[in-house]
């Protein structure tokens, strides 16, 4: 009889170090932000703060629910953008995209992510998450969201 690997299951349980880092640095800013007619309530770390106070120009965080093979979470970063975003205050502003991918091959998608069309208008639009948690570790951003 085997036993189950916790380090590396789908129950893995998260680096220590990693808990610890979330505990001192904790989500302590918070906005409360309306996307598609529903609130999103947006958190941010202190880290995170300094980051978007020293920026010229806001930070977009694009909240993309990926349909593909699998459904898929991802939190993207950018500058700038060419879709409707929600403003939390003047250095942050959210974004919420369903996407269908154009195909569904999982090579391509594990690599690329091709975007086929936007279902932002449909049934996955009102899929908008309750909260967002973004950071900004070791100079890079990090974001989460959850229903």
């Amino acid at each position: 009889m085997s036993m189950l690997n916790l380090s590396t299951s789908y129950f893995a349980i998260d680096n220590p170090l990693r808990w610890l880092d979330r505990w001192i640095h904790r989500y302590q800013h918070h906005q409360t932000v309306r996307v598609n007619q529903r609130d999103v309530d947006v958190c941010w770390t202190g880290r995170a703060e300094a980051a978007l106070q020293s920026s010229q120009q806001p930070l977009i965080v694009e909240l993309q629910l990926y349909f593909s093979c699998v459904v898929k979470k991802r939190v993207l970063f950018h500058r700038q953008v060419e879709f409707d975003t929600a403003t939390v205050n003047h250095k942050l502003k959210l974004a919420f995209r369903p996407i269908a991918s154009a195909v569904c091959d999982p090579r391509e998608f594990a690599l690329n992510h091709p975007m086929g069309k936007d279902l932002s208008r449909g049934v996955a639009g009102r899929m908008v998450p309750a909260r967002v948690e973004i950071d900004h570790r070791q100079g890079e951003w990090e974001g989460q969201f959850h229903y």
